[in-house]
């Protein structure tokens, strides 16, 4: 059975402290976020809670992503809770398809 060529992948990694939509890489197949902050976020209505550690900024993370070949075709929509803490922080990276771009 002949063998397919690998495909190649890249990702990008962005803070987000402001609700609002964040840009879909191009062949993007999978998103993953953590709260880096100190409000209550969600992406696409999943909630993602701060740390409830003190001094510890790594809060919950979450990731969805597709299987080989598949792309993610949705919205990345982020929303803070009100009222928020002092510093609302979300780090969303996202892998996509090098070959793509």
């Amino acid at each position: 059975m002949p063998q397919t060529p690998g495909r190649f992948f890249n990702m990008t990694v962005k803070i987000v402290s402001l609700s609002g939509d964040v840009i879909r890489e191009r062949g993007c197949n999978a998103v993953m976020f953590t709260n880096i902050g100190d409000t209550i976020a969600r992406v696409n209505g999943i909630v993602v809670f701060p740390s409830a550690t003190p001094a510890t900024v790594l809060g919950d993370s979450r990731s969805f992503g597709g299987h080989q070949d598949e792309e993610y075709a949705g919205i990345i929509r982020v929303a803070f809770d009100a009222p928020g803490g002092a510093l609302p922080r979300l780090e969303i990276i996202q892998i996509f398809y090098a070959d793509k771009v």
